[in-house]
């Protein structure tokens, strides 16, 4: 049976504990979503296990009022490259999802209308791409989805529709990660830390987008670029103890191991470990301050309205002119600003202003799938005179 995740947008996940082969479902014809994984994903050499095949459909009810003109999905023949920040989709679809369906209609992808590959400034990889053949058509996967309609127009009719109430995007997706496994010779678990398998595959259109330091005798994940493959699949502060069963000790090691697995596999294990108390969380992120330097930082970007308005306020503290104020006030009647008064004065006369709320009580949240790290502490509530003196009590959960 499919798992259900309570998130904003419905999501159902297909494994392949279920069925022998979760890539085999009705409407698609034999071995084709799997054509079209391999015309994205370079998989050769060892056979890829069925258990690291799923089926993700997403499922976002369209509001009432302000329904999204876009889905926010940027693809390469149906490829997913980048989930923009504003898409409904944030958090449930990914990079590296390869598009099969829309509205249960199986989508085709025009090679001439996709969308031009994305530049993050991310790190290239230097895996090498499978030879093509004399005669062979330069960036163009084969496709056995021919004939199907093209994945804008299903789309533009789907958001243009005054019928339809939501959209479901069904993809086919890679496992990026295995609970259980086989250690390794030479790899012995650290007391503190928990160890896990992480699976990184060689995609057509993403980049590798890993900084790796070394940190005493560790090779740990310093950081990620954003819609990258290491993105997907490896998190901050993880280190990298083995490389398809051969373990590993020192940067240029795991370096090699990566490239000589994507090379005869398309895809590498890596077996990793990450610290699970705060203060060898803290331990490890000090460790990764001390081996890399400021400047080796990455270039976050900002989204493009946040950068226009950081553009104006150092441009007008350069020439020392005053910003213009982002809240817009809308000019208001006169009928119209007594009746807001006339409110005012009610909620004062009963002792309620709905207005303004604080919680007697904090609220954990979970830390969202994007922000990929395994250094994440849980930060002391504020201290207060009643906490001192041992007098609150609005802290305290059963």
């Amino acid at each position: 049976m499919p798992q259900e995740e309570s998130t904003v947008v419905k999501c159902k996940i297909y494994r392949s504990e279920d069925v022998d082969n979760i890539w085999e479902r009705q409407g698609f014809k034999k071995g084709e979503i799997e054509e079209r994984v391999k015309a994205v994903v370079m998989l050769r050499g060892e056979t890829l296990p069925n258990s690291y095949k799923m089926i993700v459909e997403a499922i976002y009810e369209f509001p009432k009022k302000d329904k999204a003109a876009q889905l926010g999905l940027v693809n390469r023949h149906g490829l997913i490259t980048r989930v923009h920040y504003a898409s409904p989709f944030k958090g449930t679809l990914q990079p590296g999802d390869v598009i099969l369906q829309v509205n249960n209609t199986n989508v085709s992808f025009d090679d001439r209308a996709a969308v031009a590959e994305d530049k993050t400034g991310s790190l290239q990889s230097k895996v090498k791409a499978p030879e093509k053949k004399s005669g062979e058509k330069k960036d163009r996967p084969a496709s056995l989805s021919s004939g199907y309609p093209d994945f804008k127009s299903v789309v533009s009719k789907v958001m243009n529709s005054k019928t339809e109430s939501k959209v479901t995007i069904t993809v086919a997706r890679l496992k990026n990660r295995v609970g259980t496994f086989k250690c390794p010779a030479g790899v012995v678990a650290t007391h503190g830390y928990q160890m896990d398998m992480a699976l990184v595959y060689q995609y057509k259109y993403l980049k590798l987008g890993l900084n790796m330091q070394q940190t005493g005798p560790k090779v740990v994940v310093n950081y990620t670029v954003p819609d990258t493959v290491t993105h997907i699949s490896l998190n901050i502060g993880e280190a990298i103890l083995a490389v398809d069963e051969h373990s590993v000790s020192n940067l240029e090691e795991v370096r090699q191991r990566i490239l000589d697995g994507c090379n005869t596999n398309g895809w590498v294990r890596l077996i990793v470990e990450y610290p699970n108390t705060d203060p060898i969380r803290n331990l490890v992120r000090g460790q990764l301050a001390t081996a890399s330097k400021a400047t080796d930082r990455p270039p976050y970007y900002m989204c493009g309205d946040v950068k226009k308005y950081c553009d104006e306020g150092i441009e007008a503290l350069k020439n020392g002119k005053e910003l213009e104020s982002v809240l817009k006030e809308t000019e208001t009647k006169e009928s119209d600003r007594k009746e807001v008064e006339k409110k005012k004065s009610a909620r004062k006369a009963n002792k309620k202003d709905t207005l303004v709320e604080f919680r007697k009580t904090t609220e954990e949240v979970g830390i969202p799938s994007e922000w990929n790290s395994k250094l994440f502490v849980v930060l002391p509530p504020l201290k207060t005179k009643e906490t001192e003196m041992g007098t609150d009590t609005s802290q305290m959960k059963k």
